[in-house]
């Protein structure tokens, strides 16, 4: 198993312990579902977030009112499709590049970004073109109204590893059907 389905699987059982009743989360996608997903985006799939997608197809969570982490459900890839479409469609208009050196290269929004977790246009992300003091994979948060702070962690693996090292420590507050980290805003 590697790193990052070992971080996945000891968040996963944290989520699920604390909260039993979270959206389900779905059977891992196919080889076909990662291809669809990397020519939909135009992106190159960071091997960190093929394997989160083959372990788990992110959360069934069709009315999107269980999201797990922040409010926040982990996509499967449609969603994760659909949220990137509909973003770059709507906002990438509005992308200014900021002056380097800096974490990101743009604001607002980025093609090269990609979400996993999301909940009414709230996402964490994956940035794979980040800016000179930024690192590829990256992961981002990224408020619906995007002011966008430092990067969360490095990799989707850390991020996976800091998120489960804070529920497992008692740093998380359970709030309605979510696990509140504030340490990951």
């Amino acid at each position: 198993m590697n790193e990052t389905v070992q971080e996945f699987t000891r968040l996963r059982a944290a989520i699920e312990g604390h909260l039993p009743d979270t959206a389900p989360f779905r059977p891992g996608a196919t080889q076909d579902d990662l291809d669809r997903l990397a020519a939909a985006t135009g992106l190159v799939l960071p091997e960190e977030l093929c394997a989160l997608l083959r372990a788990s197809d992110g959360q069934d969570d069709p009315d999107q009112l269980y999201g797990s982490i922040n409010y926040l459900h982990f996509l499967p890839v449609d969603e994760i499709i659909e949220m990137h479409r509909m973003l770059t469609e709507v906002v990438e208009d509005m992308a200014t590049p900021l002056e380097q050196p800096a974490h990101y290269r743009w604001t607002v929004w980025s093609r090269s970004w990609l979400p996993f977790l999301a909940f009414q246009g709230d996402c964490y992300l994956l940035d794979l073109e980040p800016g000179e003091l930024g690192t590829v994979g990256q992961v981002v948060f990224r408020p619906n109204v995007p002011d966008l702070g430092e990067p969360i962690a490095p990799s989707l693996t850390a991020f996976l590893a800091r998120a489960a090292d804070l529920i497992e420590s008692g740093r998380a507050r359970m709030e309605e059907s979510t696990l509140v980290l504030a340490d990951l805003y």
